[in-house]
């Protein structure tokens, strides 16, 4: 089973080192986050190693960057993913955002990521809160074992 999507977005540059570059996609899941470029994944940190996410403003009109810095075998590490929304002057990416920092929605959901925000309910909870209906007199007993046995997967 693939793990679901948080957020994904396409059309954004991940530098790793001077002289490499990759033109690609930054995806979300609630364990990960990752570049891909050409279906091939060039960066990958799991949520748990996340220290810090930031967006900022680069130099000059509609050039910003998503910061992440993250452990690594024991040592602190950053990168920066890159989304330039003007060149020569034609347009790239959503020119709604030029005024606000274009990744401060990233900054967010990873942030509300790492503290757990995003996770779904658990089986554990979704079966207490039908409990708590069954005993309130909401469900019959036939439709609380029912919805239980669906969320168990029996």
């Amino acid at each position: 089973m693939s793990e679901q999507t948080i957020k994904k977005e396409s059309g954004l540059t991940f530098k790793k080192g001077f002289l490499n570059s990759f033109r690609g996609s930054l995806v979300l899941t609630s364990s990960e986050l990752y570049f891909e470029s050409k279906d091939k994944k060039v960066f990958s940190v799991l949520i748990s190693d996340i220290e810090n996410s930031r967006a900022k403003k680069g130099i000059g009109n509609g050039l910003d960057y998503l910061v992440i810095e993250y452990k690594e075998d024991g040592k602190s590490k950053k990168t920066e993913f890159e989304h330039m929304a003007f060149v020569s002057g034609l347009a790239m990416g959503n020119m709604s955002q030029l005024r606000e920092t274009y990744f401060k929605s990233w900054e967010t959901i990873i942030e509300e990521t790492r503290m757990g925000k995003n996770k779904k309910a658990s089986g554990l909870d979704d079966i207490e809160k039908l409990a708590d209906l069954k005993a309130k007199g909401h469900i019959t007993e036939a439709e609380y074992e029912a919805k239980k046995k669906q969320i168990l997967g029996l």
